[in-house]
């Protein structure tokens, strides 16, 4: 298990009030991870040793890992702090460690397409873009809101972070300015007080490889110094034929407590993603006249229509550092750092636009090259108030998030064998590579900063209100760089806006909560109108009512949540300018969701998720570059493990996603993926599973085609994972 913040609190005097305590007992009371408090009694006379009484307040703590669970209590994503998840006025959900080992999750993407409400579309090169309620979702490390952190963008291998928190609906107070759909926060595996190594060796159907080193335990004899170490290599052949993806991270952590209530975290990552025989698929079929997207194109769910020599790679660069000093009377203070670097770089052709009903498409080669740059900064302090008979629970703050990126870019037209031009999507490798300059490119800046509070306000014992309020600032530049140098100029600029939050929690009976909430939101829009002048930014406000309930001891949780997002002045094409934006439309999401997780029996864990979703637009149409969003999502993955009898040891699963039907450009129809798994362990060091994943070789797009790019859903595969634990 984790080590508390404040664990090296010490009382002296263990051995002289009971000279009796084995020495691991004494270990154990000179490292109580609670607050202790001695108080003597009146003085006794004779040998008789005076009274002790000691009073403790467990620190909460939102750490999934060794817990072997699907279900938290706590997250941090609602408030920088650990709050109970069942009094937070808002939709959120936990990922565990346990559920992300249990279904074998290494990327962001698989995980996030196990979380109730998201949608995670892959878009072919290792990267994908998320969403919720209708909106594109925003990104934490840590606690740490990044600008433009999450779509479209490389992630670390899953093997770094003990858990990933959801946060459905808009997050503005704590993140600023962004899309409503909600907020993703990674949190790192951190060190651990015990020793303790682990390994992961797992091969696949198609031929992939991956292995994992996990080492962590104290450094110092007093244990005030700890470290991990996290190791992972992969090769892997996609479901798709001839596409190859290799991974190797490094991630390193350290905790140290300069005194017992204040802890210095560091950590640093480190990854790269080459990507061989890169695919991004067909484009939709048009008609004759290049208007309309009527089919599909695949001969196969295998089919690869890209060239031998597509080549893509990307690099990551890590660092976080985090200081905690939690104060006598409650009060916690902690500020974190974070930095990441990212390069890719890729040369590729791709089909487009459209292609003939027997395969026909132009081909274009890109080259490019990107470097974006991530800082952030978060500092706040919160703690408990005395008022009027209850404890209040203040929590303030400020925020910095920058982005600054540089575009490099460069596309050749490729003249194909066929009276037009084009080539065969059945026959790719007659794409030949030529030299593509870099014939465009720009530097870009984003930059996002503000105060932020949140009280939590007890107003009788069964009601509490939760207000909270955000200054944003947000401004957004660019300048390019090819083909000429031009001056900085401004795409989007936001000062003093005001975004308020508020919400009530009341407990009807100790197990069961209900919540209400409204929030509201907005969001920067980087186009111009004809005159010249920039779009104001979207703006709406969500609604929000649900029920969350604790049962079998804590052990199950469910929720059931109804929302509204009224979402206006979005940019909408001028239709008196083409190619210019006027702020017209509107749209409305408006649903539900279900989601249950934990335990219901001993050693079974069960996590089932249910979203219905209506989107209406008005003057406005939804964005099939990204998509439609299905109606109807359903997800479900259960666990069990036998105890006793014959099958001591054995340990069975399986699960579901199921969706309704999605447009881009074609539609793709509604299908449901079946998995199922098998494992033994050996021993209490060793164990192994047998994952089969699509059981039905069911033949599905995960990004159906448009103008351009397609994703396959992977094919029937099986997966051996060993394990080992010491």
């Amino acid at each position: 298990m984790n080590r508390p913040v404040a664990r090296r609190a010490q009382f002296t005097g263990w051995r002289a009030l009971a000279p009796g305590l084995t020495p691991l007992a004494l270990a154990l009371l000179s490292a109580w991870p609670l607050h202790v408090r001695a108080q003597a009694a009146p003085a006794q006379t004779g040998n008789t040793m005076p009274a002790v009484t000691v009073s403790a307040t467990a620190t909460p703590d939102a750490t999934t890992e060794g817990t072997g669970s699907y279900t938290s209590k706590t997250a941090t994503v609602a408030g920088k702090t650990e709050q109970s998840i069942k009094e937070i006025p808002n939709s959120v959900s936990v990922l565990t460690r346990q559920r992300m080992d249990d279904q074998n999750m290494t990327t962001i993407q698989e995980a996030l397409r196990y979380v109730t409400g998201v949608q995670s579309v892959d878009y072919g090169d290792g990267t994908a873009y998320f969403k919720a309620r209708g909106n594109m979702l925003g990104i934490e490390f840590d606690g740490v809101s990044m600008v433009s952190g999450l779509q479209y963008q490389q992630q670390f291998d899953l093997a770094m972070y003990d858990r990933i928190e959801i946060f459905r609906g808009p997050s503005g107070v704590m993140d600023g300015a962004g899309d409503p759909g909600g907020t993703v926060n990674l949190v790192r595996r951190r060190p651990l007080d015990t020793f303790h190594v682990a390994t992961e060796t797992r091969i696949g159907s198609f031929g992939s490889a991956r292995q994992v080193i996990d080492v962590t335990g104290p450094l110092n004899k007093d244990g005030s110094l700890r470290g991990r170490a996290v190791l992972v290599g992969s090769d892997a052949l996609k479901s798709v034929n001839g596409t190859r993806e290799k991974e190797v991270m490094a991630y390193g952590a350290l905790d140290y407590d300069i005194d017992p209530r204040t802890t210095l975290s560091l950590s640093a990552g480190y990854q790269i993603n080459p990507i061989s025989g890169l695919d991004y698929g067909a484009s939709g079929v048009t008609n004759s006249t290049q208007t309309a997207l009527i089919g599909r194109v695949p001969s196969s769910w295998s089919q690869n229509f890209s060239p031998s020599w597509n080549y893509a790679y990307t690099s990551l660069e890590e660092t976080n550092a985090n200081l905690v000093h939690r104060f006598e009377n409650g009060w916690k203070a902690q500020t974190t750092l974070f930095y990441r670097h990212e390069l890719t770089k890729g040369d590729y052709a791709y089909s487009g636009p459209g292609a003939t009903a027997d395969g026909l498409s132009s081909y274009g080669e890109q080259r490019q090259r990107n470097s974006y740059d991530w800082f952030g900064a978060d500092t706040n302090v919160s703690g408990p108030i005395q008022a009027f008979g209850q404890t209040h629970t203040l929590t303030i703050g400020a925020n910095y998030s920058l982005l600054s990126y540089t575009q490099q870019s460069g596309f050749v037209a490729l003249n194909g064998p066929f009276a037009d031009g084009t080539f065969s999507l059945y026959d790719p490798n007659a794409v030949t590579k030529v030299d593509t300059p870099f014939t465009y490119g720009a530097n870009n800046r984003i930059e996002q900063y503000g105060v932020y509070g949140q009280a939590r306000i007890r107003l009788a014992r069964p009601l509490t209100l939760v207000l909270g309020g955000r200054e944003a600032f947000f401004q957004q530049t660019s300048q390019t760089i090819l083909p000429s140098v031009s001056d900085w100029s401004t795409q989007a600029q936001l000062n003093h806006r005001f975004l308020p939050s508020a919400g009530l929690v009341y407990d009807i009976v100790p197990w069961l909560t209900a919540y209400a909430n409204y929030s509201k939101f907005l969001t920067a829009q980087p186009v111009s109108t004809f005159a010249g002048a920039g779009l104001p930014p979207r703006t709406g406000e969500q609604y929000e009512a649900g029920l969350k309930g604790s049962f079998l001891n804590n052990r199950l949780n469910a929720t059931a949540a109804v929302f509204r997002i009224h979402d206006k002045n979005r940019a909408v094409g001028d239709p008196d300018h083409p190619y210019y934006s006027i702020a017209a439309g509107k749209s409305r999401e408006q649903g539900f969701e279900l989601e249950v997780t934990g335990e219901p029996l001993p050693n079974w864990n069960v996590y089932a998720g249910y979203t219905y979703l209506n989107v209406s637009y008005e003057n406005d149409a939804p964005d099939l570059t990204d998509g439609t969003d299905p109606k109807h999502l359903f997800k479900l993955w259960s666990n069990y493990k036998f105890s006793q009898g014959m099958l001591n040891g054995v340990t069975v699963g399986g699960g579901m996603l199921a969706q309704t039907q999605i447009t881009r450009g074609v539609e793709q129809g509604g299908y449901a993926i079946f998995n199922a798994s098998a494992g033994y362990r050996f021993n209490r060091h060793v164990a192994a599973s047998l994952q089969l994943n699509n059981i039905f070789n069911r033949g599905y797009y995960i990004r159906p085609p448009g103008n351009f790019y397609s994703e396959f859903g992977a094919r029937r595969n099986v997966m051996l994972t060993v394990r080992s634990d010491f």
